[in-house]
This record gives C-alpha cells, sequence and structure tokens, in this order.
C-alpha cells in the first residue's frame, strides 16, 4: 500500500531490537492509514538497521547510543520535515500492538489538538505489579507538573499532533533517555496541550523478543527528581496540582482483545 503524502508518520526507536523490528515495520506499513515508517537506530550493533530497512523504513542510525528521547527527538524532526500531519511512537520491541494504532488516530482525528496516549491502566491484573506501582507514581507527578491529568505518562504508544512538536521544537531540549517522554507531556501541559488516552493491548515477559531496557525503579526515581525539579522551580504549583487531581479522567472507550484485526471505531467518554 503505498504511503500518503501528509498522512501520518510513525517514529520506532529502536536499539538491538533485530528480534523484533522487521515484523513492526511490515505492520506499520499495512495499516490502513498507510503510514510512513522511520526507524531511529540508536546505535545498534546487531541486524536492527538492515531489517528495518529491508521491510521499507527511512532508517536514520546513531553512530552510538545517546537514549531513547534523542531517539525520538531525532524521529520526529525527521516526520516534519516529511511533512506529517499526525507523528506516531511506538516502541520497537513488541511491548505494543501494531494493531491498537487505528484506535490511537481515529481518537488523534476526533481530537486533533490533543497527544493521544495509548494506555494500560485498564489491564492492571495484566501488569508486573513493580512496573504498575512506578507507573502510577509518575502519573500523579507528571500530571502535576503538566497542570492535567494525565493517564498512563509512562507509555510509548502515542499520536502527537504536527503542530505541538513544531512548537515544542521536536523536544531536542529536553532529556534524552526514558525521561524525554515524561518531559514532552510537562512542556505540552503547561502550553494548555492536553492528553487523551485510549485503552490499548498490554504485553510483558515472554511476548516480547527481549527484556525491556526500562528499569522500573532506577528510570522512575530519575524521572520523579527531574519533574520535581520542575515543580521546585515553579514555587510547588499547587494550583496545577489541584487541577490534575480533580479533573476527569480523559479517555476514549474502544475495545480491547487479543485478535489481530484493528479496533473498530471509537467514542468520547468525555470530550471535555
Amino acid at each position: 500500500m503505498p504511503a500518503k503524502k501528509n498522512g501520518p508518520v510513525i517514529v520506532i526507536p529502536a536499539f538491538e531490537e533485530a528480534g523484533s523490528i522487521g515484523a513492526i515495520v511490515a505492520a506499520c506499513r499495512a495499516l490502513p492509514q498507510a503510514p510512513r515508517v522511520i526507524v531511529v537506530d540508536d546505535g545498534s550493533t546487531d541486524a536492527t538497521a538492515r531489517l528495518a530497512a529491508a521491510a521499507g523504513a527511512v532508517v536514520i542510525r546513531h553512530a552510538a547510543n545517546r537514549g531513547k528521547g534523542a531517539s525520538l527527538a531525532a524521529g520526529f524532526a525527521a516526520a516534519l520535515e516529511r511533512d506529517a500531519e499526525q507523528v506516531a511512537s511506538i516502541d520497537g520491541d513488541g511491548q505494543h500492538r501494531v494493531e491498537d494504532l487505528p484506535a490511537l488516530f481515529a481518537a488523534a482525528a476526533a481530537f486533533p489538538d490533543r497527544i493521544v496516549i495509548g494506555s494500560r491502566r485498564h489491564a492492571r491484573a495484566l501488569m508486573p505489579p513493580a512496573r504498575y506501582r512506578a507507573n502510577r507514581v509518575a502519573d500523579f507527578w507528571v500530571s502535576w507538573a503538566s497542570t492535567w491529568r494525565i493517564e498512563d505518562s509512562q507509555s510509548g504508544l502515542r499520536v502527537y499532533p504536527a503542530a505541538v512538536l513544531r512548537d515544542l521544537d521536536c523536544g531536542r531540549r529536553f532529556a534524552q533517555g526514558f525521561g524525554f517522554e515524561s518531559e514532552i507531556l510537562i512542556a505540552a501541559g503547561r502550553r494548555g496541550v492536553r492528553t487523551i488516552a485510549v485503552d490499548i493491548a498490554v504485553r510483558y515477559g515472554p511476548g516480547l523478543a527481549r527484556p525491556s531496557h526500562f528499569r522500573p525503579v532506577l528510570d522512575i526515581t530519575r524521572i520523579v527528581l527531574m519533574v520535581a525539579l520542575y515543580l521546585l522551580r515553579w514555587g510547588m504549583d499547587p494550583r496545577g496540582l489541584i487541577r490534575s487531581l480533580s479533573m476527569p479522567p480523559q479517555r476514549v472507550q474502544a475495545p480491547v482483545t487479543a485478535a489481530a484485526a484493528p479496533p473498530p471505531g471509537v467514542r468520547p467518554a468525555h470530550p471535555g
């Protein structure tokens, strides 16, 4: 299926993902939206770049590992250079189902000024307990700093409006590691950009091609410290805390199944 000019672009940060990247790129390119795919190979020593290119992705290579945030920033910039209307991100390890992306694209079409996040919050029983608790801690702090309620602030499955990425210079000034995805939500939130969540399937453990690079305790601690520094700079922003705690969840409800077919249409649960 030929890619649509000015249509969506999917950015995949990848580090040592030879076991999964080819299948993920091929599945992305086969979506009804006919997205273009950019893989940012972050200093891999395996066949990640070769397999991504063979599957049809544009590949950007970092000579050395620079971190997930640096990869996303480079991929976002490349997507905007290609006049993307929407820019999606998906992890390269197979944790997220490509089949869930159409529901996020539908939500992005319904709420074009929002950042759409694929949320695993509904599937607490399927998440490792340490990962669930760490994510909830991060959600609290990131919501406070952004001044808006954010659900699953650590999910790597997202759709960003191109205008938001331009306004934020693609996040080039933000953390180069896992803190990037929190920092971009905070910066967008302070500019009045809200998020909306879409329920997605959850994959952990044997279903992944490799163990996650994310370390729940250490990486969440770093994220919380980064957010705390922002809040100290802003006098702890009690109004932001009150607003983030008092507002209802912003969510689009879509059926989540284990089927391979793309999810059906979505409807706004809390459009306000």
